[in-house]
């Protein structure tokens, strides 16, 4: 049978032959070898897929435990003044940069079932002791040590998803991945008014939100060697049946990581290449502005007006909008044709958004700009990682790539954390000004990266390249750079 024409490739998932877009050929499958597949994925999704998404959802709870005890009595108990809360706020993002990179390059070498549940047991310590934190200092250590213990979760999701999963199923399951953030969202803000009511003669509201918070993830950490195997190749709770495909997807895709080999050539093309420093600008504006609603959500609906309970209440309504958009964004990239066109759609949504909310001279204008912006924000910050990993290969530039546009596109909630400033609420001017022009660089980028991509790939068709004279290992170091390899759009 010919190969058939990439631009007529099928999107459906489903489709009797699995296509892989880094090669002009397809890998056809007879219906055993199918239903084999089908039958990992859905083993995948039963048992790793849904630990790594209640851990990224106990994750969020612990990343807004800040912003909902602040409203709750912390700033008070801790005589916090001026700029102290917005310290506390961006150290967690300081921590997380500088430790993203070491912490997947560590996990090429330590078993990563250990090391995100690992990851997730010591951030819930760090959680816990932050409720007995005395003053401002103790404060930003406790949450800049929480950032760095994190770092490796999101970073390692990344890449462990990329490596179990076929390439063209991983973006439904980052998006499912993704979503799981806003499911914690939308129990923070009911959790934390109830926690807030609870009497306790030891713990003050605002310390009972650390410890209950810091307790569902450091439990929840505890069932991870029950659900987490290393890699597919190794798995126990799959058939040989299933190992074979799986094994021959992987090697086709040139993601076969279990040999745990660091290549210092894939590492320096990670860094060198203008394709990462462009998603990393893409992920940079998105997180600056994703993270408006996380970190500023309880304390922009209470200035309107709002006690801090309702408050609170009404931010799990912000957050359902947040898991609304990113538990889409499979769905809203094949309504726009590819990640990147979904990138300028929810672009262009959150930039009318900010819009609203700078110029609405009401507080239901205000309020309506909020659930605008929470919706549309975080998808190209869900967008850019599964687009980026869609478009990698090799054994060590994936988890380089994740780790680098992760920790440097991380850094864009810094400057978040110092735009919303108290004396400016209720309109908050700056933050939003800031914010809306944030997302136009990042709809900018996307409009670039798409071009450069589409570009490439006409190139490699015009002129085919001869490989035949390289050793295995030289050809696993081109990545994709491979002749053969396409970048999905």
């Amino acid at each position: 049978m010919p190969p058939a024409d990439p631009a007529a490739r099928p999107d459906d998932e489903s489709s009797d032959t699995f296509y892989i877009d880094d090669i002009n050929k397809p890998l056809e499958f007879t219906k055993e070898e199918q239903q084999s597949l089908d039958s990992y994925i859905w083993k995948c999704d039963r048992r790793l897929l849904l630990y790594i998404c209640v851990g990224y959802a106990a994750d969020s709870l612990n990343k807004m435990a800040l912003s909902n005890a602040k409203i709750a009595g912390l700033t008070k108990a801790l005589d916090l003044k001026g700029y102290d809360i917005n310290i506390a706020l961006a150290v967690y993002y300081l921590g997380s940069f500088l430790f993203q990179l070491p912490s997947n390059l560590v996990l090429k070498k330590v078993r990563p079932t250990y090391w995100l549940t690992g990851s997730m047991f010591v951030w819930s310590l760090v959680t816990i002791s932050t409720a007995f934190a005395h003053n401002a200092r103790s404060l930003a250590a406790c949450r800049f040590w929480f950032g760095a213990v994190q770092s490796g979760y999101l970073t390692g999701s990344l890449y462990y998803i990329s490596y179990w999963y076929p390439r063209e199923q991983v973006r439904k399951r980052m998006g499912f991945f993704f979503a799981s953030s806003g499911i914690g969202g939308i129990i923070v803000g009911p959790l934390c008014s109830g926690l807030t009511s609870i009497k306790s003669d030891h713990l003050a509201p605002w310390q009972c939100i650390f410890v209950f918070i810091g307790l569902i993830s450091g439990v929840w950490s505890l069932f991870g060697p029950l659900f987490l195997q290393d890699y597919p190749d190794k798995a126990t709770f799959i058939t040989e049946d299933e190992r074979a495909i799986i094994t021959r997807i992987m090697r086709h895709q040139n993601t076969v990581v279990s040999d745990q080999r660091i290549s210092t050539k894939q590492i320096i093309m990670t860094l060198s290449d203008y394709k990462i420093w462009l998603w990393t600008l893409i992920d940079f504006c998105a997180n600056g502005a994703t993270q408006v609603n996380g970190m500023f959500g309880p304390t922009i609906i209470a200035s309107q007006g709002y006690s801090s309970r309702v408050a609170q209440a009404l931010s799990a309504l912000t957050n359902f909008m947040a898991f609304s958009g990113m538990a889409s964004i499979a769905y809203v990239a094949k309504f726009a044709g590819g990640s990147a066109y979904a990138i300028m759609l929810s672009n262009c949504i959150t930039i009318t958004g900010f819009f609203l909310a700078l110029f609405s001279p009401n507080v239901v204008g205000r309020m309506v700009a909020l659930f605008l912006f929470s919706f549309a924000s975080p998808q190209p910050a869900a967008h850019s990682p599964a687009w980026e990993m869609a478009n990698q290969q090799g054994n060590t530039k994936p988890a380089m790539a994740a780790a680098f546009t992760s920790a440097f596109g991380g850094l864009g909630p810094l400057a978040t954390a110092f735009v919303y400033r108290d004396q400016d609420s209720p309109r908050y001017v700056l933050g939003h000004t800031v914010c809306l022009s944030m997302t136009a660089l990042c709809l900018m980028a996307a409009v670039v990266l798409r071009f450069a991509l589409d570009r490439e790939n006409k190139r490699r068709d015009r002129k085919p390249m001869d490989i035949s004279h390289l050793s295995a290992d030289e050809i696993q170091d081109l990545a994709d750079r491979h002749p053969d390899f396409r970048y999905k759009l």
